[in-house]
Formats: structure tokens, sequence, C-alpha cells
């Protein structure tokens, strides 16, 4: 095995300015760019091919359809197509929240119109299951509402709802609501539900049999398939919560899960193919620690894959493995991994040495590139 010392890199100055010569650049924590996004001061301004935003509330992007802008929550405005007129010419939407506005596209909402809000706003939805879209309306937001597929509400005292294969109704929301429900191969079939909170509720379907006290905090539901002929096939899943979210147990087609909550949860999941356990994951004070067939995670001590590929012991050190090429740095402050945007513009501050290692040979850098020096394998 052979040592060789480098020499410093004259396009590196510390920890603050590096240049590689293939379009990436830096000037921390001022600046720095890479072939496809700068960053100014992150993360108070980046942009990319086709966007920029400023602290995360001034954005403004370039698609096939023109532009849009925005001043959260305040202002927007750019220019787009209508949903199903992908041939047409964009057209020109703007808003000024509350007074009034349109918008193309917000959130899950398409042709979202306003005025005055909550005095009035509408949108348009697809409907489930259908090539088609459906209109939302309201006055005096949440009190008035109704929907171009028959619905309509006064809340709370009584509103009707139909979605899909079902009908909703309530009457002094929450307190009493009931449904019916039309053959669906896709959920639990035909039947009924009702809930007079927070008592009880019950649900009762071809496929499910459900009981709730004190919604939600206690239930236990039973998933049945008629259609299967004995009854160890027909019990397809179960479920018990008491009380939620303490506790749940489930059983189930695609998986298994017992929850105390914040102390444990196992969960395996199942092949929908087969029905065969396919994964499991075990944790520990909620999300501190998981144990997955293929990774341990102690957030953020500790995370390590079984097949060498990511490593870290917060905050010393760090290693992954992409397309081949083994890296390592020391130290790794930032807690959480993957995050480019921290690695271009302040991890430098912090990583005193790096590690780059392929079938080759090993590559080291200390006190950011003042000291470089490769070894060679065997």
């Amino acid at each position: 095995m052979l040592s060789e010392l480098l020499l410093a890199s004259a396009i590196q100055i510390g920890p603050f300015w590096q240049h590689d010569g293939q379009g990436s650049a830096a000037l921390r924590p001022l600046w720095s760019t890479t072939a496809e996004t700068t960053d100014v001061l992150w993360p108070v301004f980046t942009a990319h091919r086709d966007w920029w935003r400023f602290c995360f509330v001034a954005h403004y992007q370039t698609n096939d359809a023109g532009w849009q802008f925005s001043l959260l929550p305040l202002w927007w405005n750019g220019t787009a197509r209508r949903r199903g007129e992908e041939d047409a010419e964009p057209e020109p939407y703007w808003g000024l929240f509350p007074l009034w506005g349109t918008h193309p596209h917000f959130l899950a909402l398409y042709d979202f119109d306003f005025a005055l809000w909550p005095l009035y706003h509408s949108y348009s939805t697809p409907r489930p299951g259908e090539d088609r879209m459906m209109r939302s309306h309201s006055v005096l937001f949440p009190f008035f509402h109704w929907r171009d597929d028959g619905s309509w509400g006064f809340w709370p005292v009584y509103g009707v709802g139909h979605q899909r294969e079902s009908d909703h109704r309530y009457f002094l929301w929450p307190i009493f609501t009931w449904a019916d429900y039309r053959a669906d191969r896709d959920t639990s079939g035909a039947g009924f539900s009702w809930m007079f909170w927070p008592l009880v509720a019950h649900v009762e379907r071809e496929r499910e049999d459900q009981w709730l006290v004190i919604p939600p905090l206690f239930s236990f539901a039973v998933v049945r398939y008629p259609e299967f002929s004995t009854p160890e096939e027909e019990i397809r899943g179960m479920l018990l919560r008491c009380p939620w979210p303490i506790f749940e147990w489930e059983n189930s087609a695609n998986r298994e899960r017992i929850s105390v909550l914040p102390l444990y949860e196992r969960i395996r999941w199942r092949s929908m193919k087969d029905g065969e356990f396919s994964g499991s994951v075990t944790r520990f004070g909620w999300r501190l620690v998981e144990i997955y067939d293929d990774e341990i995670r102690v957030f953020p001590i500790w995370t390590s894959r079984s097949d060498g590929s990511y490593f870290r012991l917060w905050p010393f050190w760090e290693s992954s493995v992409r397309d081949g090429v083994e890296y390592g740095r020391f130290l790794s402050l930032f807690p959480i991994r993957h995050v480019p945007a921290v690695d271009r513009n302040w991890s430098k501050f912090w990583t005193f040495y790096e590690r780059e290692e392929n079938p080759v040979e090993v590559n080291h850098s200390l006190f950011w590139g003042i000291i470089r020096w490769r070894t060679s394998k065997p």
C-alpha cells in the first residue's frame, strides 16, 4: 500500500472559498453555485433552473404554461392553462388575499376563486373514479356550502354530502352523523354507519364491522371477506384501539402492527401478492430508535445500514456509498442526512477531514484541503 502526499489545492481557501472547475463554486456562507442551483445566504435566497425563492415567502417559477409569482400569503399572479385544456393559450391570473383572486391550482384545488374571503370562495376537484370535475362553493365559510353533485350544508346545523358510492349527513355537527354506503369493490361494500358523539359510533358494512366508544378513543373493528368459504378465510383483518393513540393493535391483509405510544411500536408488512411478511420495523420512544431489517437508527446519534451504504455517528463521523465510491467526513454536525443546501453552504465550516475511496485508491483531505494525500490500493 503506497501513500502519496499531495499539494494543497490552489482553488480552495479553508471552508470559505472553493472552486472545482466543473461549474461548482462557493464563497461561504455568502454564496454558492452548482450547474443547476445558486444560493445566497441560504436559506435566504435560492435560484434553480426555472425558479427562485426568497425567505420561503417570495417565489417565482417558469413552466410550459408561462410563469407564476407569489408573495405568500398576500399576493400571487402568473399565466396558466386550465385543466384539460393543454393546447389552449395560457391565461393570466392573480390574487390579493383576502380581497379577490383566482388560482389555477392551489394545493389540491383547481380554478380556486374567492372574494372578500371568507365571504365567498369556490373551487373544482376531480370526481373520484370519474374523468370530470366537481365544483364547490361556500358563503361565509364554513357556514354555507354547496356542490354541483347535490351536496349542501348549513354548518353546524345540517348538511348532506355525496362521496362516490356513499351519502353522508350531519345534524348539529359533530354530535349526530350518519352515512349510507352502496356496493363498491374498492372499499368495504354496502352498509351504513352512525355516530352519537362523544359517546358511541358504529359501522356495519359487507366487509367491515366496527364499534367505537367515546370515539375515537376506544374502537374494535373486524374486516371480513364473505366471498371466501371458510370462517378462517373470511376474517382478513382486526383492529383494536384502547385508548387511541396510546394503544393500537392491527392484523390486516397488508400489515401486522402493535403500538404503545410513545414507548414501543412493531410493524411487519405483508406482500399483497402472496401475504408473506416482506419487511419489519421496531421503534422505541416513538421514532427515536428505529430498527429496520436493513438499517438501525438512533436519532440523531446513530444510523447504520446492514449493507454498509450509510453510517453516521453524530456529530463525529458520516459515510455513504454512491455509485461504488465511499465518501466519509469528520465532523458531521447537521442531524439530518442528504440536505444538499446545507452541504453547499454550511457543512464545510465543521468538516475538518474528508475521505473518498474508490476501487483503486483512497483520497484524503485535512483542514479543507490544506493537507491532501492519496493512498493506493494493492
